[in-house]
């Protein structure tokens, strides 16, 4: 593995120290080296860059390399060979990781045998996408034409801009990234100090990959009570003055429950923000997916309310495919150029080749009807498996969704991780709702989230799964 690509992983593991925190950066670094090799994105045998090349990518010295890699080595995780260099060794699975007890999330993924993944609310294949006549020529067309364009390609932003991102930001406000989950890490990187403004607002159930950001990156998330649609203003406000947070994280249409967000709601969120000069950070990845049964309303975003005090960002992969790694995020001065800076530490820039076709997919004149056709292919699976739900599981209770790609159920009287163990021995892979909770909160945890993206007899047959490990589960309680 090139020393550019391994700093660049370590550096996303390694903590920003606290406030008074007396751990070395030796420790710290041995933390996030520790970290990548427990979760596998080490394997076995890889020999890592020297100490020295590493000390230079990362800005450290040789000697703090070297205590970090010394620590492995008596952990047993890496081994240093005399004359050839250090390598990862085999890990061997016989506890908990040693920074905390192994997330739920990394758990339940991989135990048992799927063969229906409800787990994954994502686009099922590329089959969205249409056959586009593109040349190598026009893949490699890039600007600049070394491909390390920071901000973005210029006609991506523009794109993005005119048909995407919210009203009130131009191309030279959008930031073009690797994902809504990179994202998620710059906007936590960007604005958490950890030890002074450290909070984050978040709602009573979240989206996963922004608690695992804002863990990553040394802060708190604060759960704010709410209603079914978000926040009330009043709790909001009550939040922001006893916590002043680093930002508050909002979805308007909401990952995982569906909810589709109020304008007169937004407005009022908007106007306490404004008012307090609180940072809102708006991901608007499933902005698209409205279901209704006509043309989808505008998706309200509070930037229209409170432009200098929003944060909006976004992916093509709900609306287009997840193997498209494109994301983008809005933000006005003096936010904007933090958020660079943060990408420019972080890999310098996004893949070329997945924005130029990017570019061709958004810019391809059968865009908005595709965009239009999955939205009625989602309404369709949504309504069957919501019919199949209530005819085989009809103790199960949940709300339809007026937007997203699943259904949040509620379980009688069960917790949802156990269930969660149960349906994966039947071979369908569920989301347990505890995934979706912050540290702290139990709205969750009689939950499970359930991906409608695919086709009907993939639902219809995960369910006939569902319903036999909802049988045992109950025997067993």
């Amino acid at each position: 593995m090139d020393v550019e690509r391994f700093a660049m992983l370590v550096g996303e593991r390694l903590r920003r120290p606290r406030r008074n925190e007396r751990r070395s950066r030796g420790e710290r670094l041995a933390d996030a080296l520790a970290s990548l090799v427990r979760s596998g994105d080490l394997l076995a045998d890889t020999r890592l860059p020297s100490e020295r090349a590493l000390g230079t990518a990362l800005g450290m010295s040789r000697g703090t390399v070297a205590s970090a890699l010394d620590q492995l080595a008596a952990d047993g995780l890496v081994e240093r060979r005399h004359g050839s260099g250090t390598y990862v060794r085999p890990v061997t699975a016989t506890g908990p990781p040693a920074d905390g007890p192994e997330p739920i999330f990394s758990r339940w993924i991989r135990e048992g045998t799927v063969v229906v993944d409800l787990a994954k609310s994502v686009v099922p294949d590329a089959s969205l996408l249409p056959r586009l006549d593109l040349t190598v020529e026009d893949l490699l067309d890039v600007h600049p034409a070394d491909g390390y364009g920071l901000l973005g390609e210029t006609r991506l932003r523009e794109l993005l801009a005119e048909r995407i991102a919210p009203p009130g930001y131009g191309p030279g406000r959008l930031l073009v990234v690797a994902g809504a989950q990179q994202a998620l890490h710059l906007t936590a990187d960007t604005l958490l100090a950890p030890g002074d403004r450290d909070r984050v607002l978040v709602e009573q159930v979240t989206y996963p990959g922004l608690l695992a950001a804002v863990e990553r990156f040394g802060g708190v998330p604060v759960i704010v009570p709410g209603d079914r649609y978000g926040w009330s203003p009043d709790a909001f406000a009550d939040a922001v003055e006893r916590h002043r947070p680093a930002f508050a994280f909002t979805m308007p249409v909401h990952n995982p429950t569906g909810a589709v967000a109020a304008d007169r709601r937004v407005r009022a969120l908007a106007a306490v923000a404004r008012e307090s000069g609180t940072l809102l950070v708006e991901d608007r990845s499933l902005a698209d997916l409205v279901l209704t049964d006509g043309p989808p309303p505008p998706v309200p975003s509070a930037a229209a309310y409170a432009p200098e005090h929003t944060v909006c960002l976004g992916s093509l992969s709900k609306s287009m495919w997840g193997g498209l790694r494109v994301g983008w995020i809005a933000a006005h001065e003096p936010v904007f150029a933090r958020f660079v800076q943060a990408k420019r530490r972080t890999d310098l820039a996004t893949s070329a080749l997945d924005q130029r076709l990017a570019i061709a997919l958004l810019a391809d004149p059968g865009a908005a009807e595709r965009r239009d056709a999955w939205r009625r292919d989602l309404r369709v699976r949504r309504d069957h498996l919501a019919a199949l739900l209530a005819e085989h599981l009809p103790d199960w209770s949940w709300s339809l969704p007026a937007g997203g790609m699943s259904l949040w159920v509620r379980l009688p009287g069960a917790d949802g991780e156990a269930f969660a163990d149960a349906a994966r021995r039947h071979g369908v892979a569920v989301s347990p709702g505890a995934v979706f909770g912050p540290p702290g909160g139990t709205a969750a945890a009689d939950r499970i989230r359930l991906s409608f993206g695919w086709p009907e007899p993939v639902l219809s047959e995960g369910v006939e799964m569902l319903t036999a490990a909802w049988a045992e589960h109950r025997s067993r309680r």
